[in-house]
């Protein structure tokens, strides 16, 4: 019986540490994107590089999601408070306040930073909004006062992080240095069910930017192939993040017609973003075909809007002791799920699994069912976030969607303790004696009589035969011999 509430427990335990079931799509986000300000910045991001991997995760976010950007150092203060990204001017405007993030501050006060931005998502996860926080900083807790620093940094284990898990707001967090208070920063992001990255260099921002976009939008996305992608007539827009060789390296695409677009194309469908390490291109109505990045580094991605999408979701059969995770996966057009189209007819489906050792598993869903959705079973082995991406592929089609969850593995419940054996009465050992103890020799153990050969009894009983034979001839040879002496004896008296 107990064994079975264990079992229960830990099942529990699990199920409701891994994410959610998958809705059929994302809500909207409030993201609130905070920056450090601090002098030190200036030499864990000389080059300014956070302030385009911002603009990256507001450029990549719907319309439908609001953003707020906050720059901190002794204190937090918004430069621009929770605004809807539903226009263009909106999203300039939070654009544009990334520019206004200074180096110039003195301290490093994440107890303040976090304290502003909790009371800017109070209410976000009521509204039925996914709030979150994206939280930069390459220090340690600092307001000047060694003690005060301190008291303000258990104030955020102890007091912050149960108020963000009770409003369900994710912090997403980056550490610029080594230097930085990693340990909280991780303990923070591990809490809220969130993401902690270190960026070991400036130039990588934007590719972790990027990852909680993924993380956070579960965005459709086309797979690229040495740079190659397939644009079909549902796609309405595509943003490329193309990742450069060289700072100064300059990127092409290439349409399927075999046309070179650069930075400097002057075209209605096509906005431009260069920066030192990566170039945003976004393109509205894309010619479809397939199309090629040129001179381009690799780990590129294609985010797109379309009217056929990609859907996933998860479920846990708890049937197990350790339940598997069964991934469903379909496509949708006008909110329908499509059953019957030469599309699905034609796909290869896959998914890759990346554990959280950094191993990776690939495996194919099973054929769709007649509601068109595909299927299959994983059962996770360790602890930590896993990454899985699915990925649809034919000749005209393509299809990608990452998304992440966290698992943790029950330990096997510990078995049953054996009933105690009321131990045998033992003797009362005997009063000792002023002698020493003589020590008794040990007793051989008893062995059964092994049986004798027949030709030793057949040998022994000749033995014994002849023996007495020879004993028997003897005794003749004594009785005549001393009957022949008495003899004599006789005689000689008579002749006397």
């Amino acid at each position: 019986m107990s064994f079975k509430i264990n079992k229960i427990f830990l099942l529990l335990i699990l199920v409701l540490t891994l994410n959610p079931v998958f809705a059929a799509s994302k809500q909207p986000v409030d993201a609130v994107v905070i920056m450090d300000s601090s002098g030190s910045m200036k030499k864990t991001d000389p080059k300014e590089l956070r302030k385009p991997a911002s603009k990256l995760f507001i450029t990549l976010l719907g319309k439908e999601d609001k953003l707020s950007v906050m720059s901190f150092s002794s204190k937090a203060w918004p430069i621009t408070f929770l605004t809807q990204l539903n226009t263009q001017r909106n999203k300039n405007k939070a654009l544009y306040a990334t520019d206004k993030i200074s180096s110039k501050g003195v301290y490093t006060n994440i107890h303040a930073a976090i304290e502003r931005a909790i009371d800017l998502l109070k209410d976000s996860d009521r509204l039925n909004r996914d709030p979150i926080i994206v939280l930069m900083s390459d220090g340690q807790m600092d307001v000047g006062n060694k003690k005060r620093s301190e008291e303000l940094r258990q104030k955020v284990l102890a007091e912050q992080i149960p108020a963000l898990k009770k409003l369900k707001i994710k912090v997403y967090s980056i550490a610029f240095t080594e230097n930085s208070d990693q340990t909280l920063l991780q303990e923070i992001s591990d809490a809220t069910d969130g993401r902690y990255a270190l960026a070991a260099s400036d130039d990588v921002l934007h590719k972790v930017f990027a990852k909680i976009f993924e993380q956070s939008k579960e965005p459709n996305m086309l797979p690229l192939n040495e740079n190659k992608f397939i644009v079909d007539a549902s796609i309405r827009e595509i943003t490329i993040i193309a990742n450069k060789k060289k700072t100064d390296s300059k990127i092409l695409l290439k349409s399927p017609k075999g046309k070179k677009y650069s930075a400097k194309t002057k075209k209605a469908n096509i906005k431009w973003f260069v920066s030192r390490s990566f170039d945003m291109i976004t393109l509205t109505k894309p010619e479809q075909g397939e199309w090629n990045i040129l001179f381009s580094d690799d780990d590129n991605k294609a985010y797109i809007v379309a009217d056929i999408k990609l859907r996933s979701q998860f479920a846990y059969n708890t049937e197990s002791y350790y339940p598997e995770l069964t991934i469903k996966t379909w496509f949708i057009k006008d909110d329908n799920i499509i059953s019957k189209d030469e599309l699905i007819n034609n796909l290869e489906l896959e998914i890759e699994i990346e554990h959280p050792d950094g191993q990776t598993e690939r495996a194919s869903f099973s054929a769709t069912d007649k509601e068109g959705v595909f299927e299959m079973q994983f059962k996770p082995t360790m602890n930590g976030i896993y990454a899985a991406t699915v990925i649809a592929t034919s000749k005209t089609f393509q299809r990608q969607q990452v998304f992440s969850f966290r698992a943790v593995i029950p330990e096997e419940p510990a078995a049953e303790p054996e009933p105690k054996i009321k131990p045998e009465p033992v003797a009362e050992p005997e009063p000792e004696t002023t002698q020493p103890p003589v020590e008794a020799a040990p007793t051989p153990a008893p062995t059964e009589p092994e049986p004798e050969p027949e030709s030793d009894i057949v040998q022994a009983l000749i033995i014994f035969l002849v023996a007495n034979l020879v004993i028997i001839f003897i005794g003749f040879n004594i009785f005549f011999g001393m009957k022949m002496m008495k003899n004599k004896k006789t005689k000689a008296k008579t002749k006397e």
